[in-house]
Formats: structure tokens, C-alpha cells, sequence
């Protein structure tokens, strides 16, 4: 159940950009983070409170990610589309773990 404060999970995404620029990280990790961040908004496409995403959902996330996700590349050449490669989608595990645990932790 959302509480008074929650915020939005579009919200706590750019939160946690400021909080890891401000960390100092490189801005190829930062871009790492905003590409997580991008598809976990799509998945979630109505931007629920952050505190009501389930561990259920978050699983079914990442299926989708492994399973149902088609992504193009940017850039003039078309290059088809594509799923993401099993390391691409453990990248986004990492990022989205530790993220969800600082904001949980500081909220």
C-alpha cells in the first residue's frame, strides 16, 4: 500500500541518477543506469508508486527482458532488431539490485 510520500517509480529512477553523479561515478555508468532505469519505466508503463512494486513483479521484469524484449539500436545504419544478450540482461540485475536496496534503505 502507498503511503502519503511514496513517489512514483519515474521519480525514484532519476533520484537515484542524481544520488550515483553525485557518488562520482564515470558517465558510461551513468549511462548504464539510465538504460536499466528506461526499461524498467517501459515495463512498468504506468508508473506506479515505487514501494508497491512487488518482488514478483521485478521477477517477471526480468522474463520479460530475457523472453519478450526486442530493442533497436540507435544510429543511422538499421541494424535490425534484436533481444538482449544473457550478459545484458545480468547487467541490468546488478544495477537494478543495488539501486532498489539504497532507495528502500533511504526512503
Amino acid at each position: 500500500m502507498s503511503t502519503k510520500n511514496s513517489i512514483r517509480l519515474s521519480q525514484a529512477c532519476e533520484e537515484m541518477i542524481i544520488y550515483k553523479q553525485a557518488e562520482g561515478l564515470s558517465g558510461h555508468m551513468i549511462a548504464d543506469y539510465r538504460v536499466a532505469f528506461k526499461k524498467l519505466q517501459e515495463y512498468f508503463s504506468a508508473d506506479p508508486p515505487f514501494d508497491e512494486i512487488t518482488l514478483e513483479q521485478l521477477v517477471n521484469f526480468m522474463a520479460w527482458l530475457q523472453n519478450d524484449y526486442w530493442t533497436e539500436p540507435d544510429g543511422v545504419a538499421y541494424r535490425g532488431r534484436f533481444q538482449l544478450s544473457a550478459k545484458s540482461v545480468r547487467n541490468i540485475h546488478t544495477n537494478l539490485s543495488a539501486q532498489r536496496r539504497t532507495l528502500l534503505t533511504s526512503t
